[in-house]
């Protein structure tokens, strides 16, 4: 029972990570990149502050992403690839939700995120 609770608990936080995955892709890339405040705007001195707040936030997110993925993963693995690719279509989904439902779609995400043109690939 104790086991079923700590798997649900995991599964748990893992869909919060899975889901808030693109905003903190967002959030890190940009700041990693030195475009925290966006691609019109030259930082100058603060790109160095943006780029070591960036990687502060990747190891952040990463030491709170990671055991619980790797958890969820590793105990769903035990029960066949049928359920491992349940569990990986279901992350894709929720990254995916919140992809549309926050950050305005694919073309809204490549914009901010890449300061891509969506129309350059037919989204």
């Amino acid at each position: 029972m104790k086991s079923k609770i700590v798997y649900c608990i995991n599964f748990l936080w893992t869909c919060f990570i899975a889901f808030t995955f693109p905003i903190c892709f967002e959030g890190i890339y940009l700041c990693i990149t030195g475009h925290s405040k966006g691609y019109d705007y030259n930082l100058g001195e603060e790109k160095d502050i943006s780029i070591l707040l960036g990687c502060i936030g990747l190891i952040i997110w990463f030491v709170l992403a990671a055991p619980s993925v790797s958890y969820i993963f590793r105990k769903t693995a035990h029960k066949g690839k049928k359920h491992l690719v349940i569990i990986a279509a279901l992350y894709a989904a929720l990254a995916a939700l919140c992809i549309f439902a926050v950050l305005g779609g694919w073309s809204g995400f490549l914009k901010d995120t890449f300061n891509i043109n969506s129309s350059w690939f037919g989204l």
